[in-house]
């Protein structure tokens, strides 16, 4: 009597060796936490960073400060004629 077969045991068993990470997986953590680590902090490499992932957000960016300084500079006109340009 010393093994002891409960299935429900057993299965919970199973289901925590699932749940760990092998030793390939471990590496790979391991390798990109160490590839992420070895980044640029400077402030242009955190500008090249975002503009690389999110390219998007900075497109709208630009285009918004366009915008805004287009308008301070030329006041309504500028909006008045973007709008009949791109709006019919």
């Amino acid at each position: 009597m010393g093994k002891n077969n409960d299935p429900l045991k057993n299965a919970f068993d199973v289901l925590k060796e699932i749940d760990r990470p092998t030793e390939q997986q471990k590496d790979k953590m391991l390798n990109y936490i160490l590839a992420e680590s070895r980044q640029e902090t400077s402030l242009r490499g955190k500008i090249i960073d975002f503009i690389t992932v999110y390219p998007w957000r900075f497109a709208f960016g630009v285009s918004t400060v366009q915008a805004v300084i287009c308008t301070l500079v030329f006041g309504t006109q500028y909006t008045n004629l973007f709008l009949s340009i791109f709006g019919g």
